[in-house]
């Protein structure tokens, strides 16, 4: 018999044909692809309006082929971003990481979903990604306060439980205001105004020499009553940027000021026309009612 189909052995007399294949025994087909991300599902919790939470993600391939080059997105809401990835090609038992940020822009629950394609799309993956927004003021569901006897500056939530100090070693802190993820608060003491994150991270000083009692804060600005200053500044109200530049005053020949409040106002209509400086208290700009002729709309202004 020909080699090809096989080859015939003589045993005991009888003709025992033993087959064979001239390619050989066909090799086992190896395992398709298979991604999965970890961690899966993941939820960013609560993230105070206008800030940001990073998180990594690592996407295997346990299967037994390579991806071929992968595609990677992120499909959902806006909060979600991917900013940073290693992916190209996984091969077989190999890892690759995509970092996802959500920064919500006001309160409420947004999700969106990650997920991942080989070559020929057939080979998915998707994790399903949650984050809460906490927006101003009494969403942010936490109430502040400075104590001056333990130096420190307190949070608690808006019904009392939880209360907790997220700042220490302060010299009579006094004074506090919040915004959009940022705690302030005056040192009676040492004259500081001092700022952090809405829980007590990164502490920082942002002026000096101020004798703050009272302190008020907005999108833009910082405003401070000062009483514990010299005779050239007592009894005045203070301005600055919320990084603590161009510190100035606003308004003077108080008492005793203390507290201070800042409210937004929206306006429309046409601006007020300056005058020139001087003329104003502290030598401040004073402003005039704005010339406007019969077809002008007059300017209104809401307080928020």
């Amino acid at each position: 018999m020909g080699s090809v189909f096989g080859r015939a052995i003589v045993v005991a007399g009888a003709v025992v044909v033993a087959l064979g294949s001239a390619a050989g025994v066909a090799a086992a087909t190896p395992r398709p692809p298979a991604l999965a991300f970890t961690p899966s599902p993941f939820d960013y919790g609560q993230v105070a309006a206008g800030q940001a939470a990073s998180r990594t993600f690592t996407l295997a391939n346990t299967g037994g082929q390579a991806t071929g080059r992968l595609q990677v997105r992120l499909a959902g809401s806006a909060a979600f971003a991917i900013t940073g990835d290693t992916w190209h090609s996984l091969a077989p038992g190999k890892t690759c990481s995509v970092t996802v940020r959500f920064t919500p822009a006001g309160s409420g629950t947004v999700t969106a979903t990650l997920t991942a394609a080989g070559k020929k799309k057939t080979v998915t993956a998707a994790d399903v990604l949650t984050g809460t927004g906490k927006g101003l003021g009494q969403v942010l569901g936490n109430i502040y306060w400075a104590d001056a006897g333990d130096g420190t500056v307190n949070s608690a939530a808006l019904d009392g439980s939880n209360p907790q100090a997220i700042v220490n070693g302060q010299d009579d802190p006094i004074g506090v205001a919040v915004n959009n993820g940022h705690l302030y608060w005056a040192s009676s003491s040492n004259g500081t105004i001092n700022e952090a994150g809405l829980d007590g991270s990164n502490p920082q000083t942002l002026l000096s020499g101020q004798g703050a009692a009272g302190l008020a804060v907005d999108g833009s600005h910082i405003y401070w009553s000062i009483e514990f200053s010299g005779a050239g500044t007592l009894g005045t109200i203070w301005e600055a940027g919320l990084d603590g530049s161009n510190p100035h005053m606003i308004v003077t020949g108080q008492s005793d000021p203390y507290g201070v409040r800042s409210t937004a106002a929206t306006c429309t209509g046409p601006a007020p026309a300056p005058v020139w400086p001087g003329s104003g208290r502290s030598g401040r700009p004073a402003w005039t009612a704005a010339a406007r002729t019969p077809s002008s709309p007059a300017r209104t202004c809401r307080l928020g």
